[in-house]
């Protein structure tokens, strides 16, 4: 996922560690010494305790050399937990990174650039179903087991449980299953006007993912919430797993002129 994200209006730096592993402190502390041009970083990625603990051993390096690193994490999966703050981060990622980006590339300070993704991590709301397991390149053999013809609801993207498992049902049937949750959860209201991701999780076809993407802004509509704008494709996957997530962000007026930003990276493009 990460590393489609770095380049212009968008992340300086990327750290990858092993597939479905947490990098190393090393490496973590190493990215920062790339980019830090002597106004400190910002580190933000998904809310897991191997990378929590990773990454917050490389903070303590980078402070022993006087580079000043914060930390935002994503929280964005409804289900992980009733405790915002002890939530996974999912596909949210991509909305917190690119608005964080944006403050930066407009010369904010580092203070001002993590406030922007704390206000954005704060608004966002995911969850997805998995109709697979992703298989993992270094052994050929699937992280967990799913029956062919079945789907879970809620399902993390590393094979977490979610909140049913059962019989594969219509798109439709499974975005109305899931958008309650999402709703509900900030709550987003009549009146609010949102950012949607449809995210495929790496196996499911595009097609598949623009039902569902119908099916989510039709809901919207009814619901009198607006849309600003919509990305739908693979943008936060796990490697070959059939899914998808749905996220809603609540926008406010720099919300939407940071989302709205210019960036070019191998991931995503927004022109002027």
């Amino acid at each position: 996922m990460f590393i489609g994200y770095v380049g212009e209006g968008f992340a300086d730096a990327a750290v990858v560690g092993n597939i479905n592993t947490s990098p190393s402190p090393e490496p973590c502390y190493n990215a920062v010494k790339a980019v830090d041009s002597g106004k400190g970083c910002l580190f933000m990625y998904g809310n897991y305790a191997g990378d929590v603990m990773n990454f917050d051993m490389a903070v303590e390096m980078a402070a022993a050399d006087g580079i000043r690193v914060e930390t935002v994490l994503v929280t964005d999966d409804v289900y992980s937990s009733s405790q915002f703050a002890r939530r996974r981060g999912v596909a949210g990622d991509f909305f917190v990174f690119k608005v964080a980006a944006a403050k930066a590339a407009m010369g904010a300070g580092l203070d001002e650039v993590k406030a922007a993704a704390e206000r954005a991590n704060r608004y966002t709301r995911s969850m997805g179903v998995a109709l697979s397991a992703a298989t993992l390149p270094a052994t050929g053999k699937i992280m967990f087991e799913i029956a062919d013809g079945d789907m879970e609801i809620g399902m993390g993207i590393h094979g977490e449980p979610g909140v049913k498992r059962g019989s594969l049902e219509a798109a439709d049937r499974v975005v109305d299953q899931i958008m309650p949750f999402i709703l509900q959860d900030l709550p987003f209201v009549k009146g609010d006007e949102v950012s949607v991701l449809v995210n495929g999780l790496g196996g499911l076809p595009l097609m598949d993912l623009h039902i569902v993407y119908r099916r989510v802004v039709r809901i919207l509509q009814g619901e009198g919430i607006g849309v600003h704008n919509s990305f739908v494709g693979n943008y936060a996957t796990s490697m070959d797993m059939v899914g998808m997530s749905i996220t809603l962000m609540k926008l406010d007026k720099e919300l939407k002129s940071l989302l709205d930003a210019p960036c070019d990276t191998p991931y995503c493009v927004i022109r002027d």
